[in-house]
C-alpha cells in the first residue's frame, strides 16, 4: 500500500493535479452520464465523458501555466455567474421593501424604499435629483 502511495506521487511531480474547473467537468461529466444513461440516450452519456476524460487529462497535464490560465478564467466566470444570481435572488427578497429604479442621468440602478409616496430620489454616482414615486 506505501509503495503504490510512493509510486503515485512520484509520478504526480511536475504535474497540474485537480483544480476547481477540472472537478467542475468531473462532475459534471458524472451527472451527464448518468441522466442520460437513465433516459437512454446516448448521445449525451458521450458529451459526458468526453467531460470526465477532459477532467482527467487536465490533472495529468505538464503544462502547468496553460492549465493555470484557463482555471483563471473558469473562476472569473463563475465569480460573474454567482454575483448574477445573487443579485436576482436579493431582489426576488427584498422586492416588498424596496423599488429599484434607474438613474436617468447615468443609467445606474438605485434601491430605494417602498410605500414612500413622491420622493426626491438623488444618485449617489452622479448626484442627479429627480422625483419619482415609490
Amino acid at each position: 500500500m506505501r509503495n503504490s502511495r510512493l509510486k503515485f506521487q512520484k509520478f504526480m511531480i511536475g504535474r497540474y493535479g485537480m483544480d476547481k474547473f477540472s472537478m467542475f467537468l468531473l462532475y459534471t461529466g458524472l451527472a451527464l452520464v448518468f441522466l442520460f444513461n437513465l433516459f437512454n440516450l446516448q448521445i449525451g452519456g458521450f458529451i459526458g465523458w468526453i467531460a470526465i476524460i477532459i477532467s482527467y487529462s487536465r490533472a495529468l497535464s505538464k503544462n502547468r501555466p496553460k492549465r493555470y490560465i484557463e482555471n483563471q478564467k473558469y473562476l472569473t466566470l463563475s465569480r460573474r455567474w454567482k454575483q448574477t444570481f445573487n443579485q436576482i435572488r436579493n431582489k426576488f427578497y427584498q422586492h416588498k421593501q424596496y423599488k429599484y429604479m434607474t438613474c436617468p442621468n447615468c443609467k445606474k440602478k438605485l434601491r430605494v424604499p417602498r410605500k414612500k409616496g413622491k420622493i426626491k430620489i438623488t444618485c449617489p454616482h452622479c448626484k442627479e435629483k429627480f422625483i419619482k414615486k415609490t
